[in-house]
């Protein structure tokens, strides 16, 4: 007992005193507190808080690349967004300036005419072939192609032998343009961009002889020219 009455301070001993008990070694606190240092809790606390901004950050990272898969595929449905290499196939070696000639307008079943559908939007070359059967063509293919360029409402592809099939469906259809191939029958392949809605009304279809349009194929005056 000390002259305070309180507890006599614990002997530190130095790391070669080792006690032993019948030849064992005894574990003291010393020991233990070699082996075993207190760790910081600010340190750890920090660490902890690291690793928490960490995943944070790469949850938002895939959150926004999700999010912007998402959009970019809707603006590829729309036709708003054309990814390159998904335009409409040119024919290779086949005629590349517009006909000139002027047309006699056909009967609407006197050529087969494929339908394509040219957009990401699923049906639409079907609901356009109902429509074109109804005013009496003959369908042949009904199926789905590369895409065309926004906005489009219908790209008619066709050889010399097809031209004047191709001037029955300018008249019956607003807004299309004209690309010849090589071909050698009458067949007539309408791709159905974005922009196709309806036809022309059956009674004011314009019927007089006529020629074809290509503005596709007319260059585009450049910019501030």
């Amino acid at each position: 007992m000390t002259e305070t009455g309180g507890q006599p301070p614990r002997p530190r001993r130095k790391p070669k005193d080792i006690l032993r008990l019948r030849g064992e070694r005894i574990i003291t606190e010393d020991d233990l507190d070699r082996t075993f240092p207190e760790e910081d809790g600010v340190e750890t606390e920090y660490g902890d808080r690291r690793r928490h901004i960490f995943h944070g950050t790469v949850l938002v990272f895939l959150v926004a690349l999700l999010v912007a898969a998402v959009l970019a595929a809707l603006a590829v449905m729309r036709g708003d967004l054309v990814i390159p290499g998904w335009e409409a196939r040119q024919t290779a070696g086949g005629p590349k300036g517009c006909p000139t000639g002027t047309y006699d307008y056909p009967d609407n079943g006197s050529f087969t005419l494929n339908i394509y559908n040219g957009t990401r939007l699923e049906g639409l070359a079907g609901q356009a072939a109902e429509v074109f059967k109804e005013r009496g063509y003959k369908i042949g293919k009904v199926e789905s192609v590369d895409l065309i360029r926004p906005g489009v409402v219908a790209v008619i592809v066709a050889g010399p032998a097809g031209e004047a099939g191709a001037f029955n469906l300018q008249r019956n259809l607003k807004g299309t343009s004209y690309k010849p191939d090589a071909r050698g029958d009458n067949s007539v392949d309408l791709l159905v961009g974005t922009g196709f809605r309806e036809l022309v009304p059956e009674e004011l279809v314009d019927q007089t002889p006529g020629s074809i349009s290509c503005p596709l194929l007319t260059p585009q005056p450049a910019a501030g020219g």
